[in-house]
């Protein structure tokens, strides 16, 4: 609340200044109902911090000279609009004066706290216009700190006179200071240039967005995180995020993240694996030549990413959970000193839990499993693939003009050769974006990746200057559904029975996306009936008989004949095939 200028601009003996007759509203009813303002007309709850004094301060306004009786004129400003949300007063008691930045901070944390505990799911806006410098510093630091959680915006109100037009009267404040400091001088330079680029925050898709909430309660705890997810979902990327969330909860600036490790490395040799882990002393092994401490020693106060961890082997698996205890520890391979464990970890797997089960001990498996973050299959994601795909493109373009800055030429440098070739790629996404949807997806992000790198390639082929034609751009596409076919039918495995020559469900979703576009309709009960009848009808004329042939299939044989008498009637009902006599079938 500002004591000089709410709920309306005030002379120094706090009466309301007039212009023209009216009264200029204060920052909290411009914050609020400015219809310029983002979030005029939207908040259904709206908290004021105002300090109350235990003593009576002397020297003050002969009107409206308490605080209080500025909150209550607040009050009733507000609930004289239309459409005015529900007004709560938190009251700061206090004997310190309104500069102690201490007692200021332990106020307004405990405050936001609360706020937050009371409204779990809420987005909450702040508005940090109101309040002395000194409130205005402490609310900053109390939202980086997050007690208030992440889904928090701040705003500024901007004075009369400094507005750029009638739009600006409030300006949002970029309060996640760590966040910005962690970035290069060329990121931050670059930020409000670069087309904004897809990321997980801006997930359209209810599987995405639910993935999204995970990483921000998971990423400041320090709790075991598993990852679990097909080939190609991202597990790599969930893990950086979380770590930048653990460093930005924990106060470290970002820094190389070297701590990763990827079991399948080692899964020939479960000795180096322990070692890459927890070190060794001299000696312990062959390759021991001298005290070398691990990785998770090396991670102190940092995330460790151990991917395929399905890999571990039994013995590395025990010595991980006692590290992972409370007050657990480490101890290099060879070696008598216990090390305290100072880690924490993020663990991934692409295999599914029935695997998981089989693979690591149960002890082990409940403790790196404490949260998990399931992400889902591209083609489940369907609301995001478009923004995913253009993403993509333009990674793979960064990505060729940093590697081999020579290979494409375009009107400009940097960023801007990236540009160009991006804007190859515009006249073609729609088309790429409908194939995709209809696609698969086996390998998610790898998939798109392929794709993109394909089109780089083949619109380089002739020269410096990229150049993607429709004919390339279908045939690469073409390219893409023949592969995934084979893939899935493939991975099918031998024919070993009947069962295994049935469409797989690869071949199942490709054909049934087909008739979806074509705005048909597949007759399912039909082709289900139309296999049970060539299965029936090939059993009996195998074994001869009712009996033998219901034996065949291992179904009773008064069951087998009343499905052949119904096959029976049908066909004599259309005019087709040949009528056989029930004594056929007994």
């Amino acid at each position: 609340m500002s004591v000089n200028n709410d709920p309306y601009e005030r002379a120094k003996d706090g009466s309301y200044l007039e212009r023209d007759g009216e009264k200029t509203p204060g920052p909290t009813l411009e914050f609020l109902f400015n219809a310029a303002s983002p979030i005029a007309n939207r908040v259904k709850k709206h908290y004021v911090f105002v300090r109350r004094p235990r003593t009576p301060e002397t020297g003050g306004r002969p009107v409206h000279p308490r605080e209080a009786d500025v909150a209550d004129e607040l009050v009733n400003a507000i609930e004289d609009r239309k459409g005015a949300p529900e007004v709560k007063l938190v009251w700061w008691d206090t004997g310190a004066p309104p500069t102690d930045h201490r007692e200021l901070f332990l106020f307004t944390a405990r405050a936001l706290a609360d706020i937050r505990r009371e409204n779990p799911r809420a987005d909450i806006v702040v508005n940090i216009s109101p309040g002395t410098p000194a409130a205005q510093t402490v609310m900053l630091l109390a939202l980086q700190a997050r007690l208030a959680g992440d889904d928090v915006r701040a705003f500024h109100g901007t004075p009369r006179d400094k507005r750029r037009g009638p739009n600006d009267v409030v300006r949002e404040v970029p309060w996640n200071l760590l966040a910005e400091l962690a970035a290069t001088p060329t990121e931050v330079d670059d930020a409000g240039t670069r087309p904004t680029e897809w990321s997980l925050d801006r997930a359209r898709s209810p599987r995405l967005r639910e993935v999204a909430t995970l990483v921000n309660q998971y990423g400041g705890v320090p709790f075991p995180v598993l990852i679990m997810g097909a080939r190609g979902t991202g597990k790599t990327e969930i893990a950086r995020r979380l770590r930048e969330g653990f460093r930005e909860w924990t106060a470290q600036s970002l820094s190389k993240w070297d701590f990763h490790l990827n079991c399948a490395e080692f899964r020939g040799d479960a000795n180096m694996l322990r070692s890459a882990l927890f070190g060794h002393v001299k000696g312990a092994h062959s390759q021991a030549l001298k005290d070398e401490a691990g990785l998770l020693e090396k991670a102190a106060d940092d995330c460790v990413f151990l991917d395929e961890i399905h890999w571990m082997d039994p013995q590395a698996q025990g010595l991980l959970l006692v590290a992972l205890q409370r007050n657990g520890s480490i101890r290099r391979i060879g070696g008598d000193k216990s090390i305290p464990a100072k880690f924490r970890l993020v663990a991934a797997t692409n295999q599914p839990r029935n695997i998981l089960r089989e693979k690591l001990t149960p002890d082990f498996l409940d403790r790196v499993s404490d949260l998990v973050i399931e992400l889902p299959e591209l083609r489940d994601c369907r609301e995001d693939l478009g923004d995913i795909w253009r993403s993509v493109v333009r990674r793979a373009c960064e990505e060729l003009v940093q590697r081999d800055p020579a290979r494409a030429i375009g009107s400009g440098t940097g960023s801007g050769r990236v540009d160009d070739l991006v804007a190859e790629f515009q006249p073609h996404n729609a088309k790429v974006e409908r194939a995709i949807g209809a696609l698969r997806l086996a390998g998610n992000f790898r998939d798109l990746e392929k794709l993109a790198r394909r089109l780089l390639v083949g619109g380089l082929a002739k020269g410096r200057f990229l150049s993607l034609k429709d004919e390339l751009v279908r045939s690469e596409l073409d390219r893409l559904r023949k592969e995934e076919r084979i893939d899935a039918e493939q991975g099918a495995g031998p024919a070993t029975s009947l069962v295994d020559e049935l469409p797989t469900v690869a071949r199942c979703e490709d054909y049934l996306r087909e008739v979806r576009d074509a705005r048909t309709v597949l007759p399912g009960p039909a082709a289900v009936d139309e296999w049970e009848r060539r299965l029936l009808i090939a059993a009996h004329a195998v074994g001869g008989s009712g009996a033998k042939a219901a034996a065949l299939l291992g179904m009773n044989a008064r069951t087998f004949n009343a499905k052949m008498e119904k096959w029976d009637t049908a066909t004599a009902s259309t005019g087709t095939g040949r009528r056989r006599a029930r004594s056929d079938f007994e």
